[in-house]
């Protein structure tokens, strides 16, 4: 599925600068969610028998949600994933296709939370920043896909400082 593999590259490189943008700042958005779509973030992947996995790597378990609605208002997205740490949800991952889907997906983002920041103003990323949850959409001109990213800030730091030990571990053999 070469749409998850584009959706976990782009998940990696903005969880670097929504975190370092996020430690800059002390404040949170409107309407902080405690979960998405009735499942409420730390949830244990063995008490959602309606997800399907799709792909894993060491810890983190990538699923959809069998009969999900791909739909926000009156925009279909491409695919919606759910991220599990450790067993626990900690991440969804919304895709979609064209700027118009963008622009009205980022409408709604900014009346449920806020005007939220663009740190660049070259590029159509926009990040909301809460005290347990970030939020961040971005879209690509030269493809014209775009992603929404909800993710509990605590399971990140958690994966950062595992993926050091594992980093010092592997420094061992070198």
């Amino acid at each position: 599925m070469t749409s998850l593999r584009r959706l976990l590259s782009i998940y990696l490189s903005s969880l670097v600068v929504l975190i370092a943008f996020s430690n800059s700042r002390g404040f949170a958005f409107q309407n902080e969610p405690d979960g998405f779509r009735g499942i409420k973030w730390g949830t244990d992947i063995r008490k959602l028998p309606d997800m399907v996995l799709l792909e894993r790597e060491g810890d983190v378990k990538i699923y959809y949600r069998k009969f999900d609605k791909l739909k926000i208002e009156d925009v279909y997205v491409d695919e919606i994933v759910y991220r599990f740490c450790k067993n626990r949800f900690c991440a969804v991952h919304i895709l979609f296709d064209g700027f118009s889907n963008f622009t009205k997906l980022k409408s709604v983002l900014v009346r449920q939370h806020g005007q939220g920041e663009n740190p660049n103003r070259h590029l159509e990323k926009y990040f909301w920043l809460g005290a347990n949850v970030n939020i961040d959409i971005e879209y690509n001109e030269v493809e014209r896909k775009g992603g929404i990213r909800y993710f509990v800030k605590s399971s990140y730091e958690e994966q950062k400082k595992g993926d050091k030990e594992k980093a010092k571990k592997g420094a061992k053999d070198l």
